[in-house]
């Protein structure tokens, strides 16, 4: 099995589209303990630190959710940009015909933009797809302005473990983990690159109450086949107790900014 957590022309096959990752954001948004969506606190975080003028980079921005759930809030100009051509076409069609974001397919290690040009960058949990994470922390750095912040979300060490070791199990192996930028080891990189990080955490878990979302996620890899979900149904379905699977998260953002 391929390491697709890594592997370029894998990781181009999972993210031609949003398919796989929208099953992956399901499980977590239909069964989330958290007092309010993920989406709505990564943009507090900017919110907290942006004047209504401000000129953000959003890298790998997937579909677009984080913009698309809070366009009413959105006063700053955004740029929007996936290394996949896929993502940026679903993330445009998520706006229809309103003018913003503006939109780009760039590598997250070779921006196309002038240094000093943004206010905020934010790379919500992307960077462990980076095979060159410190040119792209450099080239992040590079375009921010004087005081600016990158926000980074990722995980942590034991996200998830407990749907992790149903797919080791299923599947026969350990299975790649997206851990080359965790909240910790992405710390220690930040901190080479930035005049200061901070940590904030994100206070979720899942509560999950049916067995298929964890099938459709855990299909969503690379490693497995739709002939692999009766396997991965059963095993699920041994892990419930009293009708609920209990799913330990380890999620935050590391905010780096780069000195005045």
């Amino acid at each position: 099995m391929s390491d697709w957590c890594a592997d370029r022309e894998t990781l181009r096959e999972q993210y031609a589209d949003a398919s796989n990752l929208d099953d992956r954001i399901a499980l977590h948004e239909q069964f989330s303990t958290a007092d309010r969506p993920l989406n709505a606190w990564r943009f507090d975080l900017l919110a907290d630190r942006l004047d209504d003028d401000a000129v953000v980079l959003s890298v790998g921005v997937g579909p677009g959710d984080l913009w698309a759930e809070n366009r009413d809030r959105v006063p700053w100009t955004v740029h929007a940009t996936d290394a996949s051509p896929g993502m940026v076409r679903e993330c445009r069609g998520a706006f229809g015909d309103e003018s913003w974001p503006r939109f780009g397919v760039c590598d997250a290690a070779s921006l196309p933009y002038r240094p000093q040009t943004f206010d905020a960058v934010t790379a919500n949990h992307m960077l462990y797809h980076v095979p060159e994470r410190r040119r792209a922390l450099r080239e992040m750095r590079r375009v921010l302005r004087p005081g600016g912040s990158l926000v980074a979300t990722t995980n942590g060490a034991d996200h998830m473990r407990e749907v992790a070791d149903v797919q080791d199990a299923v599947a026969g192996e350990t299975l790649p983990r997206a851990d080359g930028f965790q909240l910790a080891a992405g710390r220690d990189l930040l901190d080479d690159v930035f005049e200061s990080v901070e940590l904030a955490r994100f206070d979720d878990d899942l509560r999950v109450t049916e067995v298929e979302p964890l099938v459709r996620y855990s299909l969503s890899r690379e490693e497995f086949e739709e002939s692999d979900a009766p396997a991965l149904h059963e095993a699920f379905a041994e892990r419930f107790e009293d009708g609920v699977f209990e799913v330990r998260k380890n999620v935050g953002a590391l905010v780096a900014r780069r000195g005045e």
